[in-house]
């Protein structure tokens, strides 16, 4: 969705001229995205992109250049506070999730392919895939299936892991994926599949934690005036961005019972997006992918 992405990133007010300050792509990736920004910054213009996949870093690198305006950080968004003052920033944009790159058969992330069970972004994180699936117990992998890959049969499935464990470590994804298809019907393994996969990667990656830490680190590198674009893949994430962009372009906070505003909380947001943009069917056609995609917006009118 990089032509809707460019198209708010250009709505900025205030002090923060289109295009023409500092803008902050928290989940760099390939430099796809930060690719298109860079054709559209002025030449006062900077662009700072944030990975913890040191291999996405460097095909970032290789995409975008020795562009000057460009500065490449090894960690997360939700770390951009350690990187980048407070109120810098004239545009930010997050595209969630796993990228196709990183569905390098290697790596562990598809249960298509039979590979050593990791899932981290950031190989030197300690807690691989095969630590959560060899060493939780039961009720902590019920919780993480259920409540990360939202799957109805989490009980059967951490059931059947544990069960499977027992005979020795499961090791690849292969293994892993064998367990799930015999825990469930045939008729859902596809889909339960795809969610204890997503489930693992999230745990393993902390990612909702990043993401919830994260919010708030890019909302405080914004200027007044400043465009915050996030892109979902999962209701996961999605109900997470709604209720943060929806918070601050509330503002008060006050209980319903009470018949004025007491708090004096104003709305520091104006809503971009009334509702999520989804991509076009030539945009699905070109790239399958974005199929699931949420695009949500928002422009910074104050502060808290």
């Amino acid at each position: 969705m990089a032509e809707e992405v460019l198209e708010f990133l250009g709505q900025t007010a205030e002090n923060c001229p289109p295009f023409g300050g500092l803008m902050v792509d928290g989940t760099v990736g390939g430099g796809g995205h930060a690719r298109r920004l860079l054709e559209r910054l002025g030449p006062q213009g900077q662009l700072a992109g944030f990975d913890r996949d040191p291999s996405a870093l460097d095909k970032a690198r290789a995409a975008l250049g020795d562009d000057p305006r460009v500065r490449l950080i090894h960690g997360s968004y939700s770390e951009a506070l350690d990187h980048l003052p407070p109120e810098s920033a004239c545009g930010v944009l997050l595209d969630l999730g796993l990228s196709t790159d990183q569905l390098d058969p290697e790596r562990g992330f598809s249960y298509s392919h039979d590979a050593p069970l990791d899932m981290r972004f950031d190989p030197t994180l300690d807690l691989s895939a095969f630590d959560i699936v060899n060493h939780y117990p039961v009720a902590r992998l019920r919780e993480i299936v259920f409540q990360y890959g939202e799957e109805p049969l989490a009980p059967r499935i951490a059931r059947g892991i544990v069960n499977a464990r027992m005979a020795g470590p499961l090791k690849t994804t292969g293994e892993l994926a064998q367990v799930v298809r015999a825990a469930v019907p045939e008729r859902f393994a596809i889909k339960a599949l795809a969610r204890v996969f997503q489930a693992l990667r999230l745990e393993v990656n902390e990612e909702i934690g990043h993401l919830e830490q994260g919010l708030e680190a890019c909302w405080s590198l914004l200027k007044t005036g400043g465009v915050f674009c996030a892109i979902s893949y999962h209701s996961i994430e999605d109900r997470r961005l709604k209720r943060f962009f929806a918070g601050k372009a509330k503002g008060c906070i006050c209980p319903p019972r009470l018949p004025v505003c007491v708090c004096g909380k104003k709305p520091s947001a104006k809503q971009l997006t009334s509702s999520p943009l989804r991509p076009t069917p030539k945009e699905i056609r070109l790239n399958p992918s974005s199929r699931s995609a949420k695009l949500r917006a928002v422009r910074k009118i104050g502060r808290d």
